[in-house]
Formats: structure tokens, sequence, C-alpha cells
């Protein structure tokens, strides 16, 4: 049951819609108040670099990777940069066996980005070997087989907690130390290290490594530097910082972009 005050975005203008692709395009900066779908969506920046925020947690969304939401869960989004969005809206139908119960970000492939861009509309009235209806019977094949990445940057209810992260979101590169924080927040270094274990499940320096990585997303796709985006971002060298990416994203920030 969602609260009244949220809002909800109606898709499905017909009642056989199946699926219904939707093209969107953001300025800089732009953002879409919280709302929710009574469809689930798979949601793709074929251009720029989009933050999804639900509930604590914040996803990236950029050419690299989409993110299935489940319907149902409110969010917001904000465009960290000019984005191309392309969204797939998918009827209870087609989402009630195999794709995720939780918001999950997806690793696509050149063929699952070719088919998300193909994608047309399709109703009960589609025949079922019609060239649409098999390229969504694959495309939402390739969704439920596609690589799960841990891209999901969850966020604190402490107080205290939740100024430290803050803090990083705005300056990824800060270099203070978990007790240098505590001063500053008012908890000592072995409080916020516990805080960290309790609400995030991880721990202050790996949380403040994924900040790093989910910062230099946006800067790889506008093609700046490697080593001045490391630099920025508190690395001692552009070699630690690619390692620090790797593990994180599989691959080096010169693959990735």
């Amino acid at each position: 049951m969602k609260d009244s005050s949220t809002r909800h975005l109606a898709v499905f203008t017909r009642t056989d819609e199946r699926v219904k692709p939707v093209s969107r395009e953001y300025a800089e900066g732009q953002v879409l108040p919280e709302h929710w779908h009574e469809a689930g969506q798979l949601i793709y920046a074929s251009q720029g670099i989009m933050e999804l925020h639900c509930d604590q947690d914040i996803w990236v969304i950029s050419p690299q990777q989409a993110l299935w939401m489940p319907a149902g869960r409110a969010h917001s989004l904000r465009a960290r940069s000019q984005v191309s969005l392309r969204t797939l809206f998918v009827h209870a139908q087609l989402d009630s066996h195999a794709l995720a119960r939780e918001p999950q970000s997806l690793l696509v492939t050149p063929l699952l980005r070719e088919l998300i861009l193909r994608a047309s509309p399709i109703d009960h009235d589609t025949p079922a070997d019609s060239h649409q209806a098999h390229l969504i019977t694959l495309l939402l094949d390739e969704v439920r087989w596609a690589q799960r990445l841990e891209l999901r940057l969850q966020m604190p209810r402490d107080s205290r907690l939740q100024k430290l992260c803050s803090g990083l979101l705005s300056t990824p590169g800060d270099k203070r130390s978990l007790a240098e924080w505590g001063q500053q927040v008012g908890a000592s270094a072995r409080t916020l290290s516990r805080l960290f274990h309790t609400e995030l499940g991880s721990h202050f320096l790996l949380w403040r490594q994924q900040v790093r990585v989910y910062t230099a997303i946006a800067r790889l796709s506008q093609g700046e530097p490697i080593v001045r985006i490391a630099t920025d971002l508190g690395y001692d060298s552009a070699g630690a910082f690619s390692k620090a990416f790797r593990r994180l994203l599989g691959c080096s920030p010169r693959d990735y972009r």
C-alpha cells in the first residue's frame, strides 16, 4: 500500500499493453521526484549518467549498466550529466517469474543494449511468432541471464554516520581517517566502525572506495584523463585507482570507458 503523498506515474495507457518502451531526455542536474509504477521497469541510459535513489540506497545507471526496478517500489532519479534514458515497462504477466524481486544493477552487453534500443511495444494482440514478440522474449531472457553488479551504495540512518557519508559523497577525495571524521560528527572511531558494520554491512574504507568508483564512472564517461580522476579522488597513483576500480567492477577504468 503506497502513501498518498507518493506520486504514481501511470505508463500503460491501454489495458492490453504488455511491454512499453519509453524514451526521455534529461538535462544535467534534472531531478525526477519520488514516484512509483504499477509495472516493473528496466531503466537504461544509452548516453550519460543517471543516479537512482530507492529507500536508503543509491544506484548508478549508465551505458554500461542498467537497473531492474520491480513494480511498486518508490524511487527518484537525478541526471549527473546530459542523459538519454530508455525505459522498458514490463507488465506483471511477463514479470511474474525469474525477474528480480529487488532493485538490481545489471551489466549491459552489446546484445542487450541493441535489444533495448530496438524494442517496440507489444500487447495481447501481437502475434507470438512476430518479429517484435521474439525480440522482447530474447530481451527478457537477456535480463534474466545478465551478470549482476554490486553497484548499490547503501545510505545509513544514524545521523552521525549520515553526516560522514554525505561528506564523502560531496567530496570523494577526502582523505580523513575514521577518527578524524569522528571528531567532526561527534562519535568515536570505534562507534562509527560499528555503525558501518551494523547499518551498511561494510567498513569505512570499502564504502569510501565505492563512493570514489561511483564518482569515477561519471567522469570516465565524459572523457576525463584517468590520472586526473585518480588524483582528484584521493588515490596516490593511477595504478592504485585502477586496482580499486577493477576490484569493484571487474575491469580497468580504461576498459570500462
